[in-house]
């Protein structure tokens, strides 16, 4: 048997029956004495938080913003650890809905009517395990999403996305199964801010500056004709969550191979300009812990403002 999964089973129910408060307090002060331990991710995450801010690395306020998402960090993963223990219903009913010009669902409903599935996108931002939970709510969907090497372990913690709804393919091999829920006509979820080497990557603009991603979402949505819709979930405050849509970007038809990489690059253009968007409205939770942009040096530009 797992000591590890042992370890977690009991850990998460004792979480649930703390207060919500005191166990993002502990989650934080956890996630923030790694962070100040951890001198490779705290220079990364400074680095990252210089371009968000458009300030010098070495700047006071990249500081407390790079601390400060570690911080928030505690709050998101003790979230997930108690996703089982969630009223969505309560959840929702207590969200305020940023989406500009037409209300969230009426995005989702838009982007599932050509009956082709639909690609939910996010990043690692505010708490994207329960943006995938609402979503599941009002349409079927799956997520692709890593895997733990302890088989109890994963079984227990995708089990609790199963329970919310949210079926589960793992991202090793995923194009087909992918591919097979997309033709059933269900929405299917990605976390698509994941950096890549510039050989294996979609170029994208972000934060003014050349960084990689992943080509996937983007491949799928021109093989299958589904549409994009960019989607957050973020914490507001007062125990209250901000959800956000953005108006589903259709793939156009595509007859060669250089139209095919057009199209490609400008699905993937557009998820991450939406990705922008949020962290430009809460720099501090967005939570990229890795290089995210293959040169070190940022651009200085007008300051964002850090909230929440």
């Amino acid at each position: 048997m797992s000591s590890v999964y042992w370890l977690a089973r009991s850990g998460i129910a004792v979480a649930g029956r703390t207060p919500r408060r005191l166990r993002h307090g502990l989650a934080s002060t956890v996630t923030s004495a790694t962070y100040l331990g951890w001198r490779a991710k705290r220079v990364v995450t400074q680095e990252n938080m210089a371009t968000v801010l458009g300030l010098p690395a070495a700047d006071p306020r990249v500081k407390r913003a790079a601390l400060r998402s570690w911080y928030n960090y505690g709050r998101t993963a003790a979230s997930l650890i108690c996703l089982p223990f969630e009223d969505l219903a309560a959840v929702e009913a207590g969200s305020l809905d940023l989406s500009e010009g037409t209300p969230w669902r009426e995005n989702l409903r838009r982007a599932q009517s050509p009956g082709h599935g639909l690609i939910v996108t996010t990043g690692h931002f505010g708490s994207w395990d329960l943006a995938g939970a609402i979503a599941a709510q009002y349409a079927p969907l799956s997520a692709i999403a890593d895997t733990f090497g302890d088989a109890r372990l994963n079984s227990l913690l995708q089990g609790h996305r199963r329970d919310k709804r949210v079926s589960i393919i793992p991202v090793s091999n995923a194009a087909r199964p992918a591919l097979a829920e997309l033709a059933a006509g269900r929405a299917l979820a990605i976390v698509a801010d994941r950096p890549v080497e510039p050989e294996r990557g979609v170029a994208v603009t972000f934060f003014g500056r050349t960084a990689y991603v992943p080509a996937g979402s983007a491949a799928m949505a021109v093989k299958s004709g589904a549409a994009i819709l960019p989607g957050y979930v973020w914490y507001a405050p007062g125990n209250r969550h901000y959800i956000r849509t953005f108006a589903p970007m259709f793939p156009r038809p595509v007859s060669t191979a250089t139209e095919r990489r057009a199209e490609i690059e400008r699905l993937t253009q557009y998820m991450m300009s939406c990705q922008e968007a949020v962290i430009r409205q809460s720099p501090t939770q967005w939570f990229m812990f890795r290089r995210f942009w293959p040169d070190a040096v940022a651009p200085v530009r007008t300051p964002a403002l850090a909230s929440v």
